[in-house]
């Protein structure tokens, strides 16, 4: 049975990391950046030393914790799928640099044996020796066979729904066929997302491309259809999953805007027309 007020009175798994600016090239190239600065020079500040900038998606893969799944904790790892991911940017994210990165458990909800439990992470990113908080970063995983513990399904996660009209601005990018392969060097070696026979077995045709680089994927749309491009003015970002995509396949992502400085989106694999992205906000600064 999962132990519950074992997980959420776990004190904070903190990691020292030390992040360098080729970890801010290969994420960002795993997330589709080198095609994007061939066809734009200007976005050549992600991929180029000289001028580096990181993405703001980036700080989901910053020191990534597993200490959730220690077996005393009972969460049925073969149970598990990322539901939602959430990012807060108080500031830039620094290209390199050494950083504390804290991931705590903050909420669990029981939603019976059948439907399963949710359970909430939340990561804070800072500069090593400076309180100072740069990023926040909320992890939403489905644990599917460990509903029934005894908790409440009260205030669990609820998709928003898009707005019933035209969308204000649509972006559509394309995926490219190896980037799984690229993108599984930021920190996520799931054969899953490379190994022909392993996506066989797990019942999809070909390897899926990590769920964290479709999120990356779509962020770039959403700075791009609304931010002008500039990543620096994206202060929040999430959605939840909805379906895999296949390394290769093309994401349009529509956007509504809200006003305020809010977004709704949700993204769409044009070749499938399945929706693989809903309940998509973002927040920008003017």
């Amino acid at each position: 049975m999962l132990a519950a007020e074992k997980l959420l009175a776990m004190p904070a798994d903190v990691k020292r990391v030390d992040w360098s600016a080729r970890d801010t090239i290969i994420y960002n190239l795993g997330i589709g950046c080198g095609a994007a600065a061939i066809e734009d020079e200007k976005k050549l500040r992600l991929v180029l030393e000289d001028r580096l900038a990181a993405f703001p998606t980036m700080a989901t893969v910053m020191g990534m914790s597993l200490a959730i799944f220690a077996r005393d904790f009972g969460i049925v790892y073969n149970g598990v799928l990322h539901g939602e991911e959430w990012i807060t940017l108080h500031r830039p994210l620094p290209a390199d640099g050494n950083f504390e990165v804290a991931t705590r458990v903050e909420k669990i909800w029981d939603r019976g044996t059948e439907k399963g439990a949710i359970l909430q992470t939340c990561k804070t990113i800072r500069r090593q020796g400076e309180g100072e908080l740069i990023a926040e970063t909320r992890t939403v995983l489905m644990l599917r066979k460990n509903g029934g513990f005894g908790g409440s399904a009260e205030g669990a996660p609820r998709v928003m729904a898009a707005p019933e009209r035209e969308a204000d601005t649509s972006i559509t990018l394309e995926t490219r066929p190896e980037q799984a392969l690229i993108y599984r060097l930021s920190g996520d070696a799931n054969p899953l997302h490379a190994d022909p026979e392993v996506a066989r077995k797990a019942g999809f045709p070909g390897p899926i491309l990590h769920g964290m680089a479709t999120y990356g994927v779509i962020a770039r749309a959403v700075v791009d259809g609304v931010c002008a491009g500039d990543e620096q003015k994206l202060a929040g970002f999430g959605l939840r999953f909805s379906s895999p995509v296949y390394p290769g396949e093309t994401l349009r992502t529509d956007i509504w805007t809200l006003g305020e400085g809010k977004f709704a989106f949700q993204a769409t694999a044009v070749e499938r027309n399945v929706l693989v992205a809903v309940g998509g906000q973002a927040t920008v600064n003017k």
